[in-house]
């Protein structure tokens, strides 16, 4: 064999190991910065790190449904004049406000939790990838709800799956006016959504003063079983593609936005 061949053969094995090395540390990294998370937010958000960092549609998907949680950053306005019907859905805010934001959401969805402040881990992402990143719902309360000029509607839509004894409970709430005081610790409580902990969840929904009895007798009546599907049905017919999702007067907005460009949708409405 030449010197010409030896020094390609042994350029070859070069190359070969300094990619194996540099997969290895590529691999030795991701268990570092996820190892720590619940099995939910890691498996999302290391698939999040293996693909695009903006406008993806990423882990949770729903097979029932085909749909799938929703990062951040997709933005606001692709489609816009899209009516939904409001019907009897929860609803916060003045009956007369000037703009009407329809939350289409899975209570398990790691993303929608993430907007309205919770989980934690799944905000430190969002904030990894923009430091300015703000939790859009808390803000949107305080900012526009509490002014009169903000009206909530919740609807669900299976982002991730998992949340559909939680949405059932938060609707059976609903009847007892708790469904607003109870979202957010829904939101907090998605550990026991990922474990099928319904007793965990009633708890959750009687620590915030929802009457027991009232709730089983709610809840075993399976009155909202059919609504899982016709919300679904609405969010698909509103061109909900994952979660969250927002329709600001007839505006979409999709993904955990950040709050200033939630604002600059709702200021637009309430210019508009």
């Amino acid at each position: 064999m030449d010197n010409q061949n030896s020094g390609n053969i042994f350029k070859a094995y070069s190359l070969e190991i300094t990619i194996l090395v540099a997969a290895l540390l590529v691999s030795s990294t991701m268990f570092v910065s996820f190892g720590s998370l619940s099995s939910t937010n890691a498996a999302i958000l290391s698939r999040l790190s293996a693909g695009p960092t903006t406008g993806a549609v990423v882990a949770g998907t729903n097979p029932a449904g085909g749909t799938a949680d929703v990062q951040g950053a997709q933005g606001a306005g692709q489609l816009q004049n899209i009516k939904v019907d409001i019907g009897d859905s929860p609803t916060t805010g003045s009956a007369n406000a000037p703009v009407t934001i329809i939350e289409f959401e899975d209570p398990s969805c790691p993303f929608c939790a993430a907007a309205h402040g919770k989980n934690q881990q799944v905000i430190d992402y969002l904030k990894q990838r923009d430091p300015s990143w703000q939790a859009p719902m808390p803000q949107v309360k305080a900012d526009y709800v509490a002014s009169g000029k903000v009206k909530l509607v919740y609807k669900f839509f299976p982002g991730h799956g998992k949340g559909e004894d939680a949405m059932k409970i938060l609707w059976c709430s609903n009847e007892q006016g708790k469904f607003w005081d109870l979202l957010e610790d829904m939101y907090a409580s998605q550990s026991l959504m990922e474990a099928g902990n319904l007793a965990g969840l009633k708890a959750v929904a009687t620590s915030k003063g929802v009457d027991s009895a009232a709730l089983e007798t709610c809840l075993a009546s399976g009155k909202y079983n059919s609504r899982l599907q016709s919300e679904t049905a609405q969010g698909s017919a509103a061109r909900i593609s994952g979660t969250p999702g927002f329709v600001v007067n007839g505006k979409l907005v999709e993904g955990a936005v950040s709050y200033p460009e939630m604002k600059q949708a709702i200021d637009a409405a309430l210019a508009g």
